[in-house]
């Protein structure tokens, strides 16, 4: 009696695993696989990754004896607490305590930083050195047809701030009714003036082909009721400098700082070189904490994603 009992338990037993206690290595079978979809509609996902852990392991002698003995159990149980919001972020919260503590308010000290730089940026913005909008349209005819030969566009350039010594900029022409008001890599004719600029006058180029098919059969007054130029300043040149090489001497952490409130960057160069950001500070302690969950599946994974990477 005391024999079918232990047998009993044994069956039992098994039957309650479901192949959890299996090693990874070793496929379910039809009934487990049931049974445990059966109970957590998440498994099909979870038995699907396994497999590819599978494959990688059997595909080397020593990933299978170094990972071998990892079962479903383990690298399930592993899965459900390293994705436990619960669990993440009251490490997280933590971490971020430690944080406040290890770096002071350095609000002001950027502040001051920013308003320096946005400052040197708005004296050398190229905008504010010339404004440059559309005039007219210049028409080249030949003399034995009268027809149209070229089609030259004018732009009315203003300088702002004193004579300019060269300018280049880049412009389109859209439909008002579907202008973005961009200007792509491809989708822009370039223009230079070689000439000092002391006043505001007006200089032509001819038009590309592509606007050149519907420029010549319109009027100054048509084209500006129908189409935007859209227009962007490459570069001035000005008592011997170019602007443009004073803009890009802007500290690319500042500019980030500017554009975006993204100060990490800035602090590190200009602040407190051993700075770390949030992100730099928590990422490994959360990693650390999610290693000890269970070290042996957390090492599998890291090589898997470095293989697979």
């Amino acid at each position: 009696m005391r024999n079918l009992f232990l047998a009993l338990s044994i069956i039992l037993l098994a039957s309650c695993s479901n192949g959890m206690n299996k090693p990874i290595l070793e496929t379910m079978t039809v009934e487990e696989l049931q049974a445990n979809i059966k109970n957590d509609t998440t498994f099909t996902e979870f038995y699907t990754t396994v497999q590819k852990f599978r494959e990688w392991i059997l595909a080397s002698d020593l990933n299978q004896a170094t990972y071998g003995d990892i079962t479903y159990k383990r690298l399930k149980k592993f899965f459900e607490k390293s994705s436990d919001t619960t669990f993440v972020n009251k490490r997280v919260k933590v971490y971020q305590e430690e944080y406040a503590k290890l770096y002071p308010d350095y609000s002001q000290k950027i502040d001051s930083i920013v308003n320096y730089w946005r400052e040197y940026q708005n004296k050398y913005e190229l905008d504010s050195f010339v404004k440059i909008e559309f005039d007219k349209l210049w028409k080249e005819y030949y003399s034995y047809s009268g027809d149209v030969q070229t089609v030259n566009v004018g732009f009315k350039v203003t300088p702002l701030k004193g004579t300019i010594d060269q300018l280049v900029f880049r412009y389109n022409i859209k439909s008002k009714i579907s202008d973005s008001g961009y200007i792509g890599f491809m989708d822009g004719k370039s223009c230079l003036a070689s000439s000092p600029i002391s006043k505001a006058k007006t200089l032509y180029w001819e038009a590309d082909y592509s606007d050149e098919k519907y420029l010549k059969h319109m009027s100054n007054a048509e084209v500006k009721r129908d189409y935007n130029f859209n227009i962007e300043i490459v570069e001035i040149r000005v008592k011997g400098e170019n602007i443009k090489e004073k803009i890009d001497a802007i500290p690319f952490s500042v500019s980030m700082a500017m554009k975006y409130d993204s100060n990490d960057g800035l602090i590190k160069e200009f602040i407190n070189k051993d700075y770390k950001s949030m992100y730099e500070y928590t990422e490994p302690k959360l990693k650390e904490d999610i290693r000890k969950i269970d070290e042996e599946v957390f090492a599998m994974m890291e090589a898997y994603d470095k293989r697979n990477s």
